[in-house]
C-alpha cells in the first residue's frame, strides 16, 4: 500500500482571522494521514513501540499555493518515495474537492531504536509493507531536502514552557508545537497581510517537559509582496539549538468582505 488517502473537514477551531486552515493544521492533516497509513499497512505505533523502534521526524519541506478554507473538504494523499539505510522519505499532497492541488510536502524520518538509543537501518519488511524499493534498501537516486538557512543574528526571543499538551505519544514535544512557537515570533501584522506560502524546517535536538525554549526570528524586508524570515528553536537554560526553519510569505488576497484584524 504505497499510497493512501484521508479527507478533512476543516472546522471552525482549525482557521485563523482569513477563515483558513493555519499551517499547523495542514501539517496535522499530513501527519495524521501518515499515522493511518502506517497502521493499515501493520507497522503503526503500537507494533513498532513493541519492537522498541518510532520514527522521529527530522525535516519538513512544504509548498502551499493556498490554504484551505473554513467547511471546505481536502484530500490528503501520501505515499513513501524510499527507504534508505535508516531514513524514510514521504511525499504529500492536499487538494480540494475539484481535484485542485492545494499544496504538497516532503518529509524526511529515521528509524530509532529506543532501546540501543541510536538510528537502525529500515527492515525490509517494512519496506515490503509499504510496498517501496520492492523490499529492499535502495541507496540509488537519493533525495536531497534544501539546506535550511540560518541568519547571522536573530531578534531577542519570544520564551515558551514546553506544556504536558505538547507532548506526543513518544513522550516528545511534537513537532508541530515548534512551528507554532516559531510563527509566534512573527509580527501580527504579517499574518494578517502575508500568508506562509513555504516552509523549510530542521529537527535538530529534543527537548522536555517543563523546559523553557525561546523562539527566534530574523526578517528579510518586503521584496514584490513576499517576506522571508529565519527562524530558531533554542533552549532557554542550555542555550542548544533544537530546531531552525526559514518561511516564506506572500501577499494575502482576501475574500470579499473579510478584512484583516486590527490590532488594538
Amino acid at each position: 500500500m504505497n499510497t493512501y488517502t484521508t479527507t478533512n473537514y476543516v472546522h471552525y477551531y482549525e482557521i485563523n482571522s482569513q477563515r483558513q486552515a493555519s499551517p499547523v493544521t495542514v501539517l496535522n492533516y499530513f501527519e495524521e494521514t501518515a499515522v493511518r497509513q502506517s497502521e493499515a499497512c501493520g507497522y503503526g505505533i503500537g507494533r513498532l513501540m513493541d519492537k522498541g523502534l518510532i520514527w522521529i521526524l527530522t525535516n519538513w519541506s512544504v509548498r502551499m499555493n493556498r490554504y484551505p478554507v473554513w467547511m471546505e473538504n481536502v484530500l490528503v494523499e501520501t505515499r513513501v518515495l524510499k527507504f534508505e539505510r535508516f531514513y524514510a522519505f514521504r511525499e504529500f499532497t492536499i487538494s480540494n474537492e475539484n481535484n485542485s492541488t492545494l499544496g504538497s510536502a516532503v518529509s524526511r524520518w529515521i528509524l530509532y531504536d529506543i532501546h540501543r538509543n541510536r538510528p537502525v537501518r529500515v527492515p525490509s519488511e517494512i519496506a515490503e509493507a509499504f510496498k517501496v524499493n520492492c523490499g529492499k534498501d535502495n541507496q540509488g537516486n537519493s533525495i536531497i531536502l534544501p539546506e535550511v538557512e540560518v541568519a547571522e543574528t536573530y531578534e531577542p526571543g519570544l520564551e515558551f514552557r514546553v506544556r504536558l499538551s505538547d507532548i506526543d505519544t513518544y513522550n516528545h514535544v511534537n513537532n508541530t508545537r515548534y512551528v507554532e512557537w516559531m510563527l509566534e515570533a512573527v509580527p501580527f501584522e504579517i499574518h494578517q497581510e502575508f500568508y506562509p506560502a513555504s516552509l523549510e524546517i530542521s529537527y535538530r535536538k529534543e527537548t522536555v517537559y517543563g523546559a523553557y525554549v525561546l523562539s527566534e526570528a530574523r526578517q528579510e524586508p518586503e521584496v514584490s509582496g513576499t517576506i522571508k524570515i529565519y527562524h530558531r528553536i533554542r533552549d532557554k537554560a542550555a542555550g542548544a539549538e533544537l530546531a531552525r526553519a526559514v518561511t516564506v510569505w506572500k501577499k494575502v488576497q482576501h475574500p470579499p468582505g473579510v478584512q484583516p484584524l486590527q490590532q488594538n
